[in-house]
């Protein structure tokens, strides 16, 4: 397949005219959408993969209080770990939170933990999300064969309409389920050039309330910021500096996943999460130089999970630093009768972990060695679009991209472990009408093997000796493995887009449906060989231990699954909808591997009733039985669960909003694969805002 694309490709490019500089030819009437994590400027509709968004309107009606709450309406995204917003981690497409991309504002976030969450963020702060699902390290490296998401936070620009120059909100919110209270604050302005804003955000909450009728214990308090500065220098030339911030004190066991209870291997601790990111973009195209658009990202973030156990003081500690800076040059010209955009980039970044254990007399910490990892990468990514070769009637899109990357991870006391690796990626998108298409798209992706992996070291677990019994203890330790292979993936991928709102009569019915298929090899896995030695048993029963973990390359697998998105829009009514489903097997064993969901179907239809600004909906999620588990512990049954939701704005000329709603609205019992417990009941949502500009 890889070989008929590029020949295509060389036929399509033998087949154009000349290269050109004929600006003027550039059609001003068509629909463009900026998709901004596909550095491309092409109408999400017929670019070749599938991407989704969350729009500042979707956000204002659904108000996430975690990240499971902000992303569960996205195809092929799935948010594991549980209900804790501390322990919610991230996969796409049946790849883990290590093969997907996490951006804010731009700037990587590459914080990952066995038992933590993995992004802490109040959604409060945010104004859209976008994901854009299969590989992507053509554009982004190492860690995104699964896909990437890109958060955008509020700025003056997004809050203020023509001829405002300063505004400010107020809001306050409960929700039932974890008895949460929050509260939130901003402040937004422009003068001249110049435009600011400032964000706080508070949330307490308690235990929350499953649909079992159990209670998952949690204690959460966090506390939210953001402030950017902007200004516009001059023609073409702005510069945005951002802070972002989030503290959160919370008290819950070690592992904050699942239902684990407290015990040896679990205690319960108090948590201090703090995670900083600072963030200078620049974009740079002044219209007396027609060759020069360029974007630059420049950020620092730092992210830290801090413990002491209750009960023994014990203290524990792991803490991710990354450094990075990011350019991207967009030329654009005409290939001929085709527009053509070339994006050329570089990028930087370092991570540096920190991790300590007060009980370990050196201070190592099990599993968060100390460590840093340097990555530089060069891409080049060329799109074309324009009519369709061979005389065929209609449009085509090409799109293909390589990106370069060099990486080394090193320690204090290892010999540093480097490698390179190159990402290809081409789609093709032929749309012989303008209200279908059909694209196709191959990519490969790789990831690099972590800090983590490379260099585990210390105690994993520890526990009372079989024998002798505490307080004699005996551990599992971890074992470096500094040999490791990145994992490597390619995809190939097949999809349709069928636009039929003027056959049919309506607003808006547009549908989109892909298949792929991803081969993966050199997989990354921890195994724990669990194992007491003979002398555990044998007088005088010393020395002790009981086995070792260590990552290794373990062998090849195979993904594949579906995904149908769907959007209907007639007068004041609309509805998305969404079906995803997945399949994973370990190629050689045919045993079920990856990060794996049953088939999933999400509704979200509103109504609007414009005279009195009033919005109704509702959503559905049902999902299939998950019947083909390694483990018969993670066997699910189906579900259906349903969420009910209202925002009345009373006055036309005063900014009041009020917003309600009603979670998991029968209080069905039911669990989500790899989270470890149910999901949460019934739960009501209130929420009050205050919007006033000038």
């Amino acid at each position: 397949m890889k070989t008929v694309l590029l020949a295509g490709v060389a036929a399509f490019a033998l087949s154009a005219p000349g290269l050109t500089q004929d600006a003027d030819a550039t059609n001003d009437d068509a629909d463009v959408i900026v998709v901004e994590a596909t550095y491309t400027k092409l109408d999400a509709f017929v670019y070749p993969g599938m991407t989704a968004s969350i729009d500042a309107e979707a956000l204002d009606l659904r108000r996430p209080a975690d990240l499971d709450d902000l992303l569960r309406s996205m195809p092929g995204l799935d948010v594991a770990g549980g209900p804790r917003r501390t322990g919610q981690t991230i996969a796409l497409r049946g790849q883990g939170r290590e093969n997907t991309t996490l951006l804010l504002d731009g700037a990587r976030q590459n914080y990952s933990s066995g038992h933590d969450g993995v992004f802490f963020i109040d959604p409060a702060l945010l104004v859209g999300v976008e994901a854009v699902r299969g590989p992507a390290s053509a554009i982004y490296g190492s860690g995104a064969s699964g896909g990437v998401v890109s958060f955008r936070t509020a700025s003056a620009h997004d809050l203020l309409d023509d001829g405002e120059s300063w505004g400010y909100s107020l809001g306050a919110g409960y929700r039932s389920v974890d008895e949460e209270t929050r509260g939130s604050a901003s402040v937004y302005g422009r003068a001249g050039t110049a435009d600011f804003l400032a964000s706080v955000s508070a949330r307490s909450s308690g235990d929350i309330s499953l649909g079992s009728g159990n209670d998952l214990p949690a204690d959460d308090e966090s506390f939210s910021s953001l402030i950017k500065i902007g200004n516009d220098f001059g023609d073409g030339l702005r510069a945005e500096l951002s802070w972002q911030s989030f503290s959160g004190d919370v008290t819950e066991p070690n592992n904050g996943q699942g239902n684990a209870g407290v015990d040896s291997l679990n205690a319960l601790v108090d948590k201090d999460i703090t995670a900083d990111n600072l963030t200078l973009t620049a974009a740079i195209a002044p219209s007396t130089i027609d060759w020069l658009d360029l974007e630059l990202t420049v950020y620092r973030n730092e992210t830290g999970v801090d413990e002491r156990e209750t009960v023994s003081g014990r203290q524990l500690r792991r803490d991710l630093e990354t450094v990075g800076i990011r350019g991207d040059q967009r030329f654009e010209f005409n290939l001929g009768a085709f527009e053509a955009g070339l994006t050329v980039g570089g990028e930087y970044y370092e991570d540096s972990q920190d991790g300590f254990d007060s009980s370990d007399p050196d201070g190592t910490r099990g599993g968060a060695p100390d460590a840093d990892s340097q990555f530089t990468a060069g891409w080049v990514q060329l799109e074309l679009d324009g009519p369709a070769p061979f005389g065929l009637p209609g449009r085509m899109i090409v799109l293909p991209g390589v990106r370069y990357d060099e990486f080394e991870t090193s320690t204090p006391s290892s010999a540093a472990v480097s490698n390179d690796a190159v990402s290809q990626r081409l789609g093709l998108t032929y749309a012989p009408i303008d209200t279908f298409n059909v694209f196709v798209s191959w990519g490969e992706a790789f990831r690099a093997p972590s800090i983590n992996e490379l260099y585990l070291d210390g105690t994993h677990f520890s526990f009372p000796h079989p024998i002798l019994g505490a307080p004699i203890f005996v551990s599992n330790d971890f074992i470096a493995n500094p040999d490791l292979l990145p994992e490597e993936t390619e995809t190939l991928e097949i999809g349709v887009g069928v636009d039929l709102a003027d056959r049919v009569g309506v607003d808006r019915l547009d549908l989109r449906a892909s298949w792929y298929e991803t081969d993966a090899e050199n997989l990354i896995d921890l195994s724990v060989d669990f194992a007491f030695d003979g002398s555990c048993f044998a007088p005088p029963f010393l020395p002790c231990t009981a086995g070792t973990t260590q990552s290794s390359n373990v062998g090849s697998a195979e993904l594949s699954g579906y995904e149908i998105q769907a959007s209907f829009a007639e007068g004041p009514f609309s509805l998305d909808a969404s079906l995803t489903g997945i399949d994973g097997k370990d190629a050689q064993s045919g045993d079920p591997i990856g990060s794996l969901a049953p088939a999933r179907l999400f509704v979200d239809g509103r109504w609007s009733f414009d005279q009195y600004r009033l919005i109704l909906g509702g959503r559905i999620e049902a999902a299939g039985e998950y019947d083909e588990p390694l483990d018969p512990a993670e066997h699910r049954a189906g579900y259906v669960v349903t969420d009910v939701y209202a925002r009345w704005r009373p006055f036309a000329e005063h900014g009041l909003s009020l917003n309600a709603g009603v979670e998991n609205l029968l209080d069905h019992d039911y669990d989500r694969v790899f989270a470890g417990v149910s999901e949460p009941g019934r739960s009501v949502r209130f929420d009050i805002g205050w919007t006033q500009s000038f």
